[in-house]
């Protein structure tokens, strides 16, 4: 069933019995209700297959851990074409940079990498490629370890795309976008029921479009995601999913540090080249089978088979080293104008594939006075990934491709043929069996309980096309993940729970072993968080406030003498706040709003030579410790709303500080947007949207080796997007 008259942007979602307070745009004619009749009832998602509510069977208000659910409804409202964007709506998410294979979405949540920890209906979605939510209901963000429900991964927490599914109602909408980034995209949403209990969906996307004051930077992209559902509304209903996504990019290599800082240079230089590329495509095949046998007995079984193939040209800067024929880092008082850039070209392509069952079993049920709902499963997985590593000359001649001005980069220089100098092939065997009991004692006290056993080995095999040289690597971990939460409701609309929860990160996490890795143990977390959530207004206001504490034993870092080695040393503590507010004020205003306060310290040594170098209480590289954002539509008149965002993020370094080494930082920014919409009548609404309204100077994703090797990537410009929508 899809819900359109309810007038709140921020709203509670029903997701299988589970009320997530969710950002979501609607129309002006909406607004003209009176604030009794605006309260936030409960709206059914249609999507395939949202976790919270699958595994947590709590409302939200009950669920013991900070939750952000993002709908498309505020996708639409910011004009939002990219999930990186989708997450600032979420405290605590910063962006990270890479190089080679670390492309697509790389992202921290408090602090801790999730570059592994994306899932695309409850199924792990590791795999390089940029996401578009062309085709998502929503995007769920659990904080903090979420092992039980995900198994390794998942330190700071995991985001899981909720694809949009068929449902009876028929639908035939179009969005059109032009923007002042030269951007041309277009939308189709076709839901057609077949017979009484069966639908089919067709999403269809296409794009072309630049980045403001990033000239060279292109996006190509497209894709099509074809559902098909029967037996909905029925005790057994089976769910067939196809998505094909697309991209064909010049990426954007960024900006170098300089002397511990973003070059001073112009927005837009360029020290990539014109000829580089970022191609990926993406085949995910899903098929889910759900059946009740009662009201209190239900099994389901998700099958996915999923095939990631890329191909990356990639110029980065780098300063490279006086001994390899470079400039090294500027010192301290260069004059820009005799600053020279080398390209450091750390390219590759290859294919990722994901074969996943999961099976779940759910089982509600009374032991005397305690009723109970057991979530219990099995998962099996198989991973590979093969992947052809391009010979990159810079190390050895860092003018193989003549060293570019630092103030007026050339990107029309030639690259030379770049042959494969390597392979790797991977594979990677999982196993897991998960038990987790939500036990309601009375009215006022919920118990959780949960336990995952996860089985992970990795084959992996490295070859070298120049001298011949094999190498053959093999690791396996076997851990168990406990779980335990309580939460006490004093009040109907009052919450209370305090809950402890555990992760790890094996040495093959990212499919890739080394032999500094494969001797080593997982990467283990600990959580504490206790929170408080509270409805108000008669139920249109989510306030929600939470304070953490992760610790983790044995971080991996990457080894200074020899970055592309990784060491498992080093103790992470992130301790923070949590603070969100969702809902309605009054009877035209609505928002969503969130900040982070987060204290992030890591402590060990770095070298496995002398000088070994000690560390202590050094901040977490790419850790904002403020960060705020806010989102309110006002609805002026019956067809006339408007919209005003702000988002707010604290200096972060690049590098771990350690003594007389410079930091390398990135400092605060503030960014305003702004929308305005117009409902020309009930099928057709006109939307323009201001990107970066005070066309900011602000840095967002990072990437950090050394003070030769390194970027930064700016964020666009101000951008202007004219939209129109059409429904029938």
């Amino acid at each position: 069933m899809r819900t359109t008259n309810l007038p709140s942007t921020l709203r509670p979602v029903a997701l299988g019995g589970l009320g997530v307070f969710a950002a979501a745009g609607v129309s002006a004619q909406e607004t003209d209700q009176a604030p009794a009749a605006r309260k936030l009832d409960e709206l059914v998602v249609t999507g395939i297959r949202p976790l919270l509510g699958d595994k947590i069977p709590l409302k939200v208000q009950d669920t013991p851990q900070s939750v952000n659910v993002v709908t498309d409804k505020l996708l639409q409202a910011q004009g939002v074409t990219r999930l990186e964007d989708a997450l600032k709506n979420v405290p605590g998410v910063t962006l990270n940079a890479g190089e080679g294979a670390a492309r697509g979405d790389t992202i921290n949540i408090r602090g801790f990498s999730a570059f592994n920890d994306f899932f695309l209906d409850g199924i792990r979605d590791a795999a390089v490629y940029v996401r578009d939510p062309f085709n998502l209901d929503s995007i769920e963000v659990l904080k903090g370890p979420s092992a039980t429900l995900f198994g390794r991964g998942s330190t700071g927490g995991a985001v899981n795309q909720v694809s949009k599914a068929p449902t009876p109602d028929a639908l035939y909408g179009f969005t059109a976008d032009v923007g002042t980034n030269n951007e041309y995209r277009g939308v189709v949403d076709i839901d057609q029921p077949v017979g009484p209990s069966a639908a089919f969906r067709l999403n269809v996307m296409g794009e072309s479009s630049r980045v403001a004051d990033r000239d060279e930077v292109r996006n190509r992209h497209w894709g099509v995601a074809p559902e098909f559902s029967f037996g909905i509304g029925q005790p057994t209903t089976v769910t067939l999913a196809y998505l094909h996504l697309q991209e064909n990019d010049i990426p954007d290599s960024g900006i170098p540090f300089v002397n511990g800082a973003p070059a001073p240079v112009n927005r837009s230089n360029f020290y990539g080249l014109n000829s580089d590329h970022a191609i990926s495509q993406v085949d995910i095949g899903t098929l889910r089978i759900k059946h009740d046998f009662n009201p209190g007995l239900s099994i389901a079984s998700t099958t996915r088979y999923a095939n990631y193939a890329f191909n990356y040209q990639f110029d980065a800067p780098n300063f490279g080293s006086v001994a390899d024929d470079g400039q090294g880092p500027p010192a301290p008082g260069e004059p820009l104008a005799d600053i020279l850039v080398g390209r450091d070209s750390p390219s590759s392509s290859g294919t990722q594939t994901n074969l996943t069952e999961q099976l779940d079993l759910t089982a509600r049920f009374s032991t005397g006075f305690l009723r109970h709902t057991l979530v219990a499963g099995a998962e099996l997985a198989r991973q590979t990934n093969d992947l052809d590593s391009y010979n990159n000359p810079f190390n050895s001649n860092n003018n193989w491709i003549p060293e570019t001005s630092l103030l007026d980069p050339d990107p029309n220089q030639v690259r030379p043929a770049q042959p494969a100098s390597k392979t790797q092939r991977t594979t990677a065997d999982s196993e897991a069996v998960y038990l987790t009991d939500t036990v309601n004692i009375g009215s006022h006290l919920d118990l959780i309980a949960g336990v995952r056993l996860d089985r992970f080995a990795a084959d992996y095999r490295q070859t070298s096309l120049l001298t011949g040289a094999v190498l053959n690597l093999s690791h396996v971990d076997v851990v168990a993940s406990p779980r335990v939460a309580l939460v006490y409701k004093p009040a109907s609309w009052e919450s209370l729970y305090v809950s402890y929860g555990t992760s790890f990160d094996p040495s093959a996490e990212a499919l890739t072993l080394t032999t500094a890795t494969a001797n080593l143990g997982p990467v283990k977390a600990t959580t504490y968080e206790a929170g408080s959530k509270s409805s108000l207004l008669g139920g249109g206001l989510l306030l929600t406030g939470a304070i953490f504490h992760t610790e983790v034993d044995n971080a991996q870092v990457n080894d200074p003498e020899n970055p592309t080695e990784t060491l498992l040393q080093g103790n992470e503590t992130v301790q923070g706040i949590e603070l969100g507010a969702t809902g309605h004020i009054g009877d035209k205003l609505e928002i969503t709003a969130g900040y982070t306060y987060l204290d992030g310290v890591t402590t060990g040594t770095m070298g496995k030579t002398a000088p070994v170098i000690a560390y202590t209480n050094a901040l977490i590289p790419n850790l904002a410790r403020n960060a705020a954002n806010l989102w309110a539509e006002y609805y002026l008149t019956k067809p006339w709303e408007v919209g005003l965002g702000v988002n707010y993020l604290d200096r972060r370094v690049g590098n771990i500080v350690t003594t007389g080494l410079v930091p390398a930082e990135v400092p605060s920014y503030v960014v305003w947007s702004a929308m305005t919409a117009y409902r020309v009548n009930d099928r057709v609404t006109l939307q323009v949207n201001v990107i970066n309204l005070f066309n900011t100077l602000y840095y967002d994703n990072i990437y950090y080796t050394s003070a030769s090797e390194n970027h930064v990537i700016p964020g666009a410009g101000r951008t202007a997007r004219f939209t129109i929508r059409a429904m029938f």
